[in-house]
């Protein structure tokens, strides 16, 4: 029988009216100042015994309902970064504009950028249950950690351990399917590729043309990769590609792509000088590329913008040896799922994904960022050897930690995920299906400092994070705040 049973419409309305406060508080990765200072000042008006670390996490006490005291303690957790992306042509500062969250049709989203959902939502959750007088709970702490999206957690890898050792339970909330309990996540590993270029000055004869897409889904690299998304940063580079194999020389001036190397790009750009006899020819590979594009991705892309047109020529290019280098370097890396799960159906084990390629007119080095998930060792071994091969028979750069961010697989014998499945079902009515999830969570680094600690991850639907699509169905919002809830007032009661 449900312990909690308030509506789901009313917690919608403080979870909501937090998560568009904090989406007024500009908090791209890394650039945590703003956020953790108003999610301190928000610990602190509300008098919860609160700490703010040397690196930005925010952790608050919340003292237990009376009678509860002798529950164990149990911590709710959430990032508080967020990748910012934004339309194309759309005039936003991710540094300095608010995200302007919009409810329309039953869902959250927001106009023209990533919304922040992931994991904002995750964090208004957390607040209402430390607020709420409805909520039945032991001793609660609530964790925000910052710089979760950069591959490289320095959040939950600078926090203090006792603030997660004490604890019994950890609830993470930064899963993005709505009826499900996440109990294993994946790694993730980084490969920045770079080499320093040589330009020289273009000549009378030649024309100079930028190759576009743009419009793409893009979406988060972990659990959109096996829908079929498309990547911008590969379909440019095809073309530049099949110059090469048909040794028709070409000199890049610049090729930018990608937002964040744990997202899909969805746009990509190349300015590239071609011999006025060779003019054809790139139009003739453009065109052929642009058909079969469209013929892969019609099912799944819509609305994107992939042009070919001349643009006034530069007064220098990258040398042919070293514009033929980078594009064979994007054309060497695989991109999409690596390899299936064998103890998950259906779940992706591991993946790559190309999410930033940096090379602006003047730059004298070429950089790419490349990025692996993966919740075993042995595909990111193998990576390993193969990326360090392609950059040793390239002559380029490859600078990578043999010891990747681990992934996380809960215990066998815990008994959080049933005690979860079962708050979920009493308060909702649905069936909650406990799976693991290809994407990481900072619950592996959790993990390794207790092996008392049981921990899940959930949350809300979060549909296209990382993109300008991302939404929230808004009924999946309080449903899910209210089973945590629920499943706080079992705790409790132990």
């Amino acid at each position: 029988m449900a312990v909690f049973k308030v509506d789901p419409e009313v917690i919608n309305g403080y979870v909501i009216e937090q998560f568009k406060k904090m989406a007024a508080v500009p908090r791209p990765t890394n650039y945590m100042e703003k956020i953790s200072a108003y999610l301190s000042g928000w610990a602190k008006e509300h008098g919860f015994e609160h700490w703010q670390d040397k690196v930005g996490n925010v952790i608050f006490d919340v003292p237990a309902t009376k009678g509860c005291e002798g529950a164990p303690l149990t911590i709710l957790q959430a990032h508080m970064d967020m990748v910012c992306v934004a339309e194309e042509g759309k005039a936003f500062d991710k540094f300095n504009d608010p995200i302007s969250v919009i409810q329309k049709d039953g869902f959250l989203t927001a106009e023209g950028t990533s919304m922040g959902g992931d994991d904002a939502i995750g964090i208004a959750m957390a607040m209402y249950a430390a607020v709420s007088d409805d909520v039945t709970h032991g001793p609660l702490r609530v964790i925000c950690t910052v710089n979760e999206e950069g591959g490289d957690p320095s959040g939950a890898g600078n926090l203090e351990h006792r603030f997660v050792t004490e604890a019994g339970y950890l609830i993470n909330i930064d899963s993005e399917d709505y009826a499900t309990c996440t109990v294993a996540a994946c790694g993730f590993a980084a490969y920045p590729f770079s080499f320093k270029c040589t330009r020289e000055a273009t000549v009378s004869g030649q024309r100079a043309y930028k190759i576009e897409l743009s419009g793409l889904l893009g979406g988060h690299s972990g659990v959109d990769i096996a829908k079929n998304r498309a990547s911008a940063i590969k379909a440019v580079n095809y073309i530049l590609a099949q110059m090469t194999h048909k040794k028709i020389p070409f000199y890049l001036n610049s090729f930018n792509g990608g937002v964040s190397m744990a997202a899909i790009p969805p746009n990509a750009s190349a300015v590239v000088v071609v011999d006025e006899a060779n003019e054809g020819a790139l139009k003739e590979i453009f065109e052929f590329t642009k058909k079969y594009f469209a013929k892969q991705f019609d099912r799944t892309e819509a609305g994107y913008i992939f042009t070919c047109n001349e643009v006034p020529l530069p007064e220098k290019a990258l040398t042919a040896a070293d514009s033929a280098k980078a594009v064979s370097l994007i054309a060497a890396v695989r991109v999409g799922v690596n390899t299936i799960s064998q103890r998950y159906a259906g779940i992706t084990e591991s993946s790559i994904n190309i999410g930033q390629i940096a090379f602006n007119e003047g730059d004298e080095s070429f950089n790419l960022f490349v990025a692996m998930r993966t919740s075993s060792e042995w595909p990111v071994m193998l990576a390993n050897v193969e990326f360090a091969s392609i950059a040793a028979a390239m002559g380029v750069s490859c600078e990578f930690r043999e010891q990747f961010s681990i992934g996380w697989v809960e215990k066998e014998g815990a008994k959080l995920p049933g005690m979860y499945a079962e708050a979920f079902e009493e308060y909702t009515g649905d069936k909650c299906v406990i799976t693991a999830v290809h994407g990481g969570l900072e619950c592996a680094a959790f993990s390794q400092w207790s092996e008392d600690i049981e921990i899940i991850s959930v949350g809300p639907t979060v549909v296209s994070p990382h993109s300008t699509g991302e939404r929230i169905p808004i009924e999946t919002i309080g449903k899910t705040a209210g089973a945590i809830a629920n499943l706080l007032g079992k705790i409790a009661l132990m």
